[in-house]
């Protein structure tokens, strides 16, 4: 049976918080003091994340739409070499797509003197949980994967926008990937419809994705609409 044709949907985008509140899942402004600099905006904005995705339902539901979207994307059919991430209790189950992973080489991140190696596994039972309170696969230098042989990258985040801006966890090791030479990977961002907004905090060390998935399907990007 041919492979469905991506659903493209607009962005289901909420207002971006603005410094001196932060807007609640229900629409209720939550009045927080005024951040001074721009991490604190981030970090306002990721609490505001954070509290709204403990109180979403049906996570699994919503993240089998997510991965079935990934499957029927071209750079998912293409791809070889896939890094993906072992997602924290509240994101996008993206292990889900471990059951169409065949011919494929699937790695996971590990954090390293300061930055991420990937790591080639078998299955998602060689990733466990590390010293930094999240799974990660076994450090072992005969499987490590070079980021610039990476088909496609699934990348986490607190937020998005439909134009690919990301606001991340906070550590900055996905920028410093998505940055390093020869990084070549379809870069996506993968995260739940509630965690996409009109605008996002950015620096210049911040890095796009270039296609951002929610349960709802692929985002069109608005920069892509207006050039068409």
């Amino acid at each position: 049976m041919p492979s469905r044709k991506p659903k493209i949907i607009k962005s289901p985008v909420r207002k971006t918080a603005e410094p001196a509140s932060v807007e609640s899942q229900t629409g209720d402004a939550k009045h927080l003091a005024v951040p001074e600099t721009m991490r604190e905006q981030k970090n306002a904005i990721r609490s505001e994340m954070r509290a709204g995705l403990k109180k979403m339902r049906e996570r699994n539901r919503r993240s089998g739409e997510i991965c079935e979207a990934i499957i029927d994307h071209t750079a998912w059919r293409r791809s070889t070499i896939v890094a993906l991430f072992a997602p924290l209790e509240h994101e996008p189950d993206v292990e889900l797509l471990w059951k169409h992973a065949a011919g494929k080489t699937m790695c996971y991140p590990t954090l390293r003197q300061g930055g991420i190696d990937f790591i080639g596994v078998a299955s998602p039972d060689s990733v466990i949980p590390g010293k930094f309170g999240f799974r990660e696969p076994i450090f072992d230098q005969a499987r490590v994967i070079p980021p610039d042989t990476f088909d496609l990258v699934l990348v986490p985040g607190a937020a998005f926008t439909a134009n690919g801006e990301r606001l991340g966890r906070g550590g900055g090791f996905y920028d410093r990937l998505l940055s390093s030479p020869g990084f070549r990977a379809f870069k996506v961002g993968v995260c739940f419809n509630r965690q996409v907004l009109e605008g996002v905090p950015t620096e210049p060390h911040d890095q796009r994705v270039h296609r951002v998935v929610t349960e709802s399907g692929w985002l069109q990007r608005p920069d892509f609409a207006k050039k068409t």
